[in-house]
Protein backbone atom coordinates (compact mmCIF):
# COMPACT_ATOMS: atom_id res chain seq x y z
CA UNK A 1 0.00 0.00 0.00
CA UNK A 2 1.30 3.34 -0.87
CA UNK A 3 1.84 5.91 2.07
CA UNK A 4 -0.63 8.53 2.15
CA UNK A 5 0.71 12.14 0.81
CA UNK A 6 -0.67 15.39 2.70
CA UNK A 7 0.13 18.90 2.41
CA UNK A 8 -0.15 22.03 4.88
CA UNK A 9 -0.14 25.30 2.89
CA UNK A 10 1.70 28.10 4.60
CA UNK A 11 2.62 31.94 4.16
CA UNK A 12 6.20 31.42 2.85
CA UNK A 13 7.07 34.65 5.01
CA UNK A 14 5.74 32.89 7.85
CA UNK A 15 8.06 29.26 8.14
CA UNK A 16 9.26 28.72 11.47
CA UNK A 17 12.71 27.49 12.19
CA UNK A 18 12.07 24.24 12.73
CA UNK A 19 10.60 23.95 9.17
CA UNK A 20 13.61 25.97 7.99
CA UNK A 21 15.52 23.62 9.32
CA UNK A 22 14.13 20.85 7.75
CA UNK A 23 14.14 22.55 3.99
CA UNK A 24 17.95 23.35 4.57
CA UNK A 25 18.36 19.52 5.26
CA UNK A 26 16.98 18.72 2.64
CA UNK A 27 17.65 20.52 0.10
CA UNK A 28 21.13 19.43 1.10
CA UNK A 29 20.41 15.80 0.67
CA UNK A 30 19.51 16.49 -3.10
CA UNK A 31 22.66 17.48 -5.23
CA UNK A 32 20.39 18.64 -8.20
CA UNK A 33 19.20 21.14 -5.58
CA UNK A 34 22.41 23.10 -5.44
CA UNK A 35 21.39 26.10 -7.27
CA UNK A 36 20.26 29.21 -4.83
CA UNK A 37 16.88 29.62 -6.14
CA UNK A 38 15.81 26.16 -4.09
CA UNK A 39 17.15 28.20 -0.80
CA UNK A 40 14.40 28.88 1.53
CA UNK A 41 16.08 32.84 1.75
CA UNK A 42 15.39 33.36 -2.01
CA UNK A 43 11.74 32.28 -1.92
CA UNK A 44 10.96 34.53 1.82
CA UNK A 45 12.76 37.31 0.02
CA UNK A 46 10.36 37.02 -3.10
CA UNK A 47 7.66 36.66 -0.10
CA UNK A 48 8.52 40.06 1.80
CA UNK A 49 7.94 41.86 -1.04
CA UNK A 50 5.18 39.90 -3.74
CA UNK A 51 1.81 39.12 -2.65
CA UNK A 52 0.36 35.41 -2.72
CA UNK A 53 3.80 33.48 -1.84
CA UNK A 54 3.17 30.23 -0.55
CA UNK A 55 5.05 26.62 0.23
CA UNK A 56 3.35 23.28 0.60
CA UNK A 57 4.63 21.57 3.43
CA UNK A 58 4.40 18.00 2.07
CA UNK A 59 3.94 15.08 4.64
CA UNK A 60 4.19 11.30 4.70
CA UNK A 61 2.60 9.74 7.71
CA UNK A 62 3.75 12.68 9.94
CA UNK A 63 6.97 12.94 8.66
CA UNK A 64 7.99 16.17 6.25
CA UNK A 65 9.31 14.46 2.83
CA UNK A 66 8.97 17.76 0.85
CA UNK A 67 8.21 21.48 0.30
CA UNK A 68 6.53 23.31 -2.59
CA UNK A 69 7.36 26.92 -3.42
CA UNK A 70 5.22 28.89 -5.59
CA UNK A 71 3.16 32.06 -6.06
CA UNK A 72 -0.53 31.43 -5.74
CA UNK A 73 -2.34 33.16 -9.05
CA UNK A 74 -6.11 33.70 -10.02
CA UNK A 75 -7.01 32.02 -6.51
CA UNK A 76 -6.21 28.58 -8.40
CA UNK A 77 -2.62 28.21 -10.59
CA UNK A 78 0.37 27.42 -8.84
CA UNK A 79 3.34 29.54 -10.58
CA UNK A 80 6.79 29.79 -10.18
CA UNK A 81 7.74 31.93 -7.07
CA UNK A 82 9.32 34.95 -8.84
CA UNK A 83 7.44 34.36 -12.19
CA UNK A 84 10.03 34.39 -15.60
CA UNK A 85 12.87 35.23 -13.10
CA UNK A 86 13.03 31.85 -10.99
CA UNK A 87 15.79 30.18 -13.36
CA UNK A 88 15.58 27.13 -12.12
CA UNK A 89 12.21 25.38 -10.31
CA UNK A 90 11.19 22.28 -8.38
CA UNK A 91 9.99 20.44 -5.10
CA UNK A 92 12.79 20.84 -2.37
CA UNK A 93 13.11 17.14 -1.61
CA UNK A 94 15.05 13.99 -1.79
CA UNK A 95 15.94 12.08 -5.26
CA UNK A 96 13.91 9.23 -4.79
CA UNK A 97 10.69 10.59 -3.07
CA UNK A 98 7.52 9.29 -3.93
CA UNK A 99 5.07 12.58 -3.89
CA UNK A 100 1.38 12.31 -5.25
CA UNK A 101 1.51 15.84 -6.84
CA UNK A 102 -2.86 15.98 -7.41
CA UNK A 103 -3.08 15.23 -3.63
CA UNK A 104 -0.97 18.14 -2.76
CA UNK A 105 -2.69 20.60 -5.02
CA UNK A 106 -6.19 18.85 -4.19
CA UNK A 107 -4.45 20.24 -0.07
CA UNK A 108 -4.00 23.32 -1.01
CA UNK A 109 -6.78 24.03 -3.42
CA UNK A 110 -5.11 24.48 -6.15
CA UNK A 111 -6.07 23.52 -9.68
CA UNK A 112 -2.55 22.95 -11.13
CA UNK A 113 1.03 24.03 -10.38
CA UNK A 114 2.65 25.34 -13.88
CA UNK A 115 6.48 25.51 -14.69
CA UNK A 116 9.21 26.06 -17.21
CA UNK A 117 12.36 25.49 -15.74
CA UNK A 118 11.80 22.63 -13.57
CA UNK A 119 15.11 20.49 -12.51
CA UNK A 120 14.50 17.39 -13.53
CA UNK A 121 15.33 14.41 -11.31
CA UNK A 122 12.33 13.07 -9.62
CA UNK A 123 10.75 10.35 -10.98
CA UNK A 124 7.12 11.39 -9.43
CA UNK A 125 7.50 14.66 -11.73
CA UNK A 126 8.47 12.84 -14.65
CA UNK A 127 4.52 12.14 -15.98
CA UNK A 128 4.50 15.93 -16.17
CA UNK A 129 7.31 16.72 -18.13
CA UNK A 130 6.21 17.66 -21.23
CA UNK A 131 9.05 19.41 -23.17
CA UNK A 132 12.93 19.76 -22.47
CA UNK A 133 15.86 22.15 -22.70
CA UNK A 134 18.96 22.22 -21.90
CA UNK A 135 20.69 25.42 -19.13
CA UNK A 136 24.18 25.54 -19.55
CA UNK A 137 26.64 25.62 -16.84
CA UNK A 138 30.47 26.68 -16.65
CA UNK A 139 32.48 23.94 -14.95
CA UNK A 140 35.21 25.62 -12.93
CA UNK A 141 36.05 22.96 -10.14
CA UNK A 142 39.51 22.50 -11.65
CA UNK A 143 40.27 26.54 -11.58
CA UNK A 144 40.20 28.63 -15.06
CA UNK A 145 43.34 26.92 -16.76
CA UNK A 146 41.59 23.56 -17.20
CA UNK A 147 38.44 24.95 -18.23
CA UNK A 148 40.42 27.46 -20.59
CA UNK A 149 41.82 24.44 -22.48
CA UNK A 150 38.44 22.44 -22.04
CA UNK A 151 37.00 25.70 -24.20
CA UNK A 152 39.68 25.41 -26.56
CA UNK A 153 39.58 21.65 -27.13
CA UNK A 154 35.71 22.15 -27.76
CA UNK A 155 36.49 24.09 -30.53
CA UNK A 156 35.54 27.65 -29.08
CA UNK A 157 37.39 30.37 -30.09
CA UNK A 158 35.28 32.72 -28.25
CA UNK A 159 36.86 33.18 -24.76
CA UNK A 160 40.10 33.81 -26.45
CA UNK A 161 38.67 36.68 -28.73
CA UNK A 162 37.27 37.95 -25.39
CA UNK A 163 40.81 37.94 -23.55
CA UNK A 164 42.32 39.73 -26.53
CA UNK A 165 39.65 42.50 -26.66
CA UNK A 166 39.96 42.76 -22.67
CA UNK A 167 43.52 43.75 -23.34
CA UNK A 168 43.17 46.00 -25.90
CA UNK A 169 40.81 47.81 -23.93
CA UNK A 170 43.06 47.94 -21.12
CA UNK A 171 45.85 49.12 -23.17
CA UNK A 172 43.71 51.36 -25.52
CA UNK A 173 41.23 53.02 -23.29
CA UNK A 174 42.23 52.62 -19.78
CA UNK A 175 42.52 50.50 -17.09
CA UNK A 176 40.13 47.10 -16.86
CA UNK A 177 39.23 46.71 -13.32
CA UNK A 178 37.07 43.89 -11.79
CA UNK A 179 35.16 44.20 -8.56
CA UNK A 180 33.46 41.04 -7.90
CA UNK A 181 31.50 41.69 -4.57
CA UNK A 182 29.78 44.84 -4.36
CA UNK A 183 26.81 46.47 -1.92
CA UNK A 184 26.78 49.35 -3.89
CA UNK A 185 22.52 50.30 -4.93
CA UNK A 186 23.96 52.61 -7.33
CA UNK A 187 25.65 49.52 -9.72
CA UNK A 188 22.57 47.86 -8.91
CA UNK A 189 20.10 50.36 -10.76
CA UNK A 190 22.43 51.48 -13.03
CA UNK A 191 22.01 47.21 -14.23
CA UNK A 192 18.17 47.30 -13.88
CA UNK A 193 18.51 50.42 -16.15
CA UNK A 194 20.41 49.32 -18.86
CA UNK A 195 18.89 45.67 -18.87
CA UNK A 196 15.60 47.71 -19.31
CA UNK A 197 16.95 49.88 -22.18
CA UNK A 198 18.21 46.77 -23.83
CA UNK A 199 14.49 44.59 -23.42
CA UNK A 200 13.36 47.73 -25.66
CA UNK A 201 15.75 47.97 -28.09
CA UNK A 202 14.75 43.77 -28.58
CA UNK A 203 11.25 44.81 -28.72
CA UNK A 204 11.37 42.27 -25.58
CA UNK A 205 8.55 42.65 -22.66
CA UNK A 206 10.09 44.37 -19.52
CA UNK A 207 10.70 41.95 -16.40
CA UNK A 208 11.17 44.60 -14.58
CA UNK A 209 7.71 46.58 -15.10
CA UNK A 210 5.87 44.47 -11.95
CA UNK A 211 6.65 46.59 -8.82
CA UNK A 212 7.85 43.71 -6.60
CA UNK A 213 10.97 43.70 -8.60
CA UNK A 214 12.91 46.60 -7.52
CA UNK A 215 12.50 46.29 -4.35
CA UNK A 216 12.89 42.46 -4.55
CA UNK A 217 16.62 42.47 -6.03
CA UNK A 218 17.58 45.45 -3.32
CA UNK A 219 16.19 42.76 -0.61
CA UNK A 220 18.04 40.04 -2.33
CA UNK A 221 21.24 42.36 -2.43
CA UNK A 222 21.16 42.15 1.75
CA UNK A 223 20.09 38.98 2.19
CA UNK A 224 22.20 36.60 3.50
CA UNK A 225 20.98 32.76 4.30
CA UNK A 226 22.94 30.01 5.78
CA UNK A 227 24.59 29.14 2.22
CA UNK A 228 22.77 31.84 0.16
CA UNK A 229 24.40 34.67 -0.69
CA UNK A 230 23.80 37.75 -3.19
CA UNK A 231 26.88 38.54 -5.45
CA UNK A 232 26.66 41.98 -7.63
CA UNK A 233 30.03 41.99 -9.96
CA UNK A 234 31.24 45.17 -11.74
CA UNK A 235 33.43 45.75 -14.14
CA UNK A 236 35.00 49.17 -14.83
CA UNK A 237 37.17 50.81 -17.16
CA UNK A 238 38.89 53.53 -15.64
CA UNK A 239 36.16 55.02 -13.52
CA UNK A 240 33.17 54.39 -15.71
CA UNK A 241 31.24 51.23 -15.46
CA UNK A 242 30.91 48.69 -18.36
CA UNK A 243 29.47 45.53 -17.37
CA UNK A 244 27.60 44.38 -14.72
CA UNK A 245 25.66 41.22 -13.28
CA UNK A 246 23.87 40.03 -10.50
CA UNK A 247 24.59 36.77 -9.37
CA UNK A 248 22.83 34.47 -6.66
CA UNK A 249 25.59 32.38 -4.54
CA UNK A 250 24.35 29.02 -3.13
CA UNK A 251 27.95 27.84 -1.36
CA UNK A 252 30.33 27.11 -4.68
CA UNK A 253 27.61 27.35 -6.73
CA UNK A 254 26.89 30.78 -8.78
CA UNK A 255 23.99 31.61 -11.26
CA UNK A 256 24.97 34.49 -12.81
CA UNK A 257 21.39 35.78 -12.66
CA UNK A 258 21.20 39.12 -14.78
CA UNK A 259 23.76 40.70 -17.03
CA UNK A 260 23.95 43.89 -19.02
CA UNK A 261 26.74 46.31 -20.30
CA UNK A 262 27.49 49.97 -21.03
CA UNK A 263 26.15 50.57 -24.78
CA UNK A 264 29.31 53.14 -25.28
CA UNK A 265 31.54 49.78 -25.10
CA UNK A 266 29.71 47.55 -27.07
CA UNK A 267 32.27 46.50 -29.51
CA UNK A 268 34.20 45.03 -27.14
CA UNK A 269 31.69 42.65 -25.65
CA UNK A 270 31.84 43.86 -21.73
CA UNK A 271 29.53 41.53 -21.00
CA UNK A 272 31.73 38.64 -22.16
CA UNK A 273 34.46 40.16 -21.01
CA UNK A 274 32.56 40.26 -17.07
CA UNK A 275 31.77 36.46 -17.42
CA UNK A 276 35.32 35.09 -18.27
CA UNK A 277 36.24 37.79 -15.05
CA UNK A 278 33.98 35.93 -12.71
CA UNK A 279 35.51 32.61 -14.64
CA UNK A 280 38.92 33.55 -13.36
CA UNK A 281 38.33 34.65 -9.90
CA UNK A 282 36.02 31.56 -9.73
CA UNK A 283 38.79 29.65 -7.66
CA UNK A 284 39.70 32.53 -5.17
CA UNK A 285 35.89 32.88 -4.03
CA UNK A 286 35.09 29.70 -3.77
CA UNK A 287 32.84 28.77 -6.82
CA UNK A 288 33.47 25.69 -8.46
CA UNK A 289 30.21 26.01 -10.94
CA UNK A 290 28.09 29.31 -12.86
CA UNK A 291 24.76 28.76 -13.81
CA UNK A 292 24.42 30.70 -17.54
CA UNK A 293 20.57 29.90 -17.45
CA UNK A 294 18.68 28.42 -20.32
CA UNK A 295 19.06 29.54 -23.93
CA UNK A 296 21.23 29.46 -27.05
CA UNK A 297 22.44 32.56 -27.39
CA UNK A 298 26.43 31.74 -28.85
CA UNK A 299 28.48 32.56 -25.70
CA UNK A 300 26.94 30.07 -24.03
CA UNK A 301 27.43 27.48 -26.12
CA UNK A 302 31.04 28.03 -25.91
CA UNK A 303 31.77 29.06 -22.74
CA UNK A 304 29.44 25.92 -21.68
CA UNK A 305 31.15 23.04 -19.51
CA UNK A 306 27.97 20.97 -19.45
CA UNK A 307 23.83 21.82 -19.03
CA UNK A 308 21.51 20.66 -16.17
CA UNK A 309 18.46 19.28 -18.46
CA UNK A 310 15.30 21.68 -17.04
CA UNK A 311 11.49 20.70 -18.00
CA UNK A 312 8.36 22.73 -19.02
CA UNK A 313 5.02 21.17 -18.18
CA UNK A 314 2.54 20.85 -15.45
CA UNK A 315 0.54 19.05 -13.06
CA UNK A 316 -2.82 20.32 -14.04
CA UNK A 317 -6.35 18.74 -12.08
CA UNK A 318 -8.08 20.53 -14.95
CA UNK A 319 -9.06 17.80 -17.73
CA UNK A 320 -9.68 20.58 -20.66
CA UNK A 321 -7.06 23.13 -19.41
CA UNK A 322 -4.40 20.92 -18.71
CA UNK A 323 -5.00 19.31 -22.50
CA UNK A 324 -4.32 22.57 -24.01
CA UNK A 325 -1.45 23.80 -22.15
CA UNK A 326 0.06 20.60 -22.77
CA UNK A 327 -0.73 21.06 -27.01
CA UNK A 328 0.63 24.99 -26.48
CA UNK A 329 3.79 23.13 -24.91
CA UNK A 330 4.30 20.85 -27.67
CA UNK A 331 3.09 23.17 -30.34
CA UNK A 332 6.52 24.94 -29.34
CA UNK A 333 8.71 22.38 -28.74
CA UNK A 334 7.52 21.05 -32.74
CA UNK A 335 8.00 24.89 -34.23
CA UNK A 336 11.77 24.90 -32.78
CA UNK A 337 12.65 22.56 -35.38
CA UNK A 338 11.49 24.36 -38.25
CA UNK A 339 12.12 27.34 -40.36
CA UNK A 340 9.14 28.78 -38.83
CA UNK A 341 11.35 29.10 -34.95
CA UNK A 342 12.39 32.50 -35.98
CA UNK A 343 9.36 34.60 -37.10
CA UNK A 344 7.17 32.43 -34.60
CA UNK A 345 9.45 33.91 -31.50
CA UNK A 346 9.53 36.95 -32.79
CA UNK A 347 5.53 37.13 -33.02
CA UNK A 348 5.44 36.12 -29.50
CA UNK A 349 7.66 38.78 -28.50
CA UNK A 350 5.87 41.54 -29.95
CA UNK A 351 2.86 39.77 -28.75
CA UNK A 352 4.38 40.02 -25.15
CA UNK A 353 5.93 43.37 -25.45
CA UNK A 354 2.09 45.07 -26.26
CA UNK A 355 0.76 43.12 -24.01
CA UNK A 356 3.41 44.59 -21.39
CA UNK A 357 2.51 48.15 -22.41
CA UNK A 358 -1.18 47.95 -21.99
CA UNK A 359 -1.01 45.80 -18.86
CA UNK A 360 1.18 49.12 -17.71
CA UNK A 361 -1.43 51.53 -19.64
CA UNK A 362 -4.43 50.09 -17.50
CA UNK A 363 -2.62 49.47 -14.48
CA UNK A 364 -1.59 53.21 -14.45
CA UNK A 365 -4.92 54.39 -15.87
CA UNK A 366 -3.67 55.72 -18.99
Amino acid sequence: MSKRTTATICPASSLDASLLDRWYQLQRSNPALDSPFFSSSFTQAVAAERHGVEVAVIETEGTIVGFLPYCRQRRIIAAPVAGSLTDFQGLIAQPDASINMRRVLRDGRLSAWQFDHLVTGHDCLSPFQWAYSDSPFMDLSDGFEPYRKGCRQRGGKEMAEVLRKTRKLDREVAHVRFEPESTNCRVLDTLIDWKQQQLRRQRRADCFRPAWIRPLLNRLLHTHGEAFRPMLSAMYVGDELAAINFGLRNGPVLHGWITAFNPKYQKFSPGLMLMVKLAQAAESLGISRIDMGRGDESFKRTFCSGVTRVAEGAVDRRLVAGAMKHSWVWAKKLLRGTPLREPAERLIQRLRYTGGILKHSLDSGS
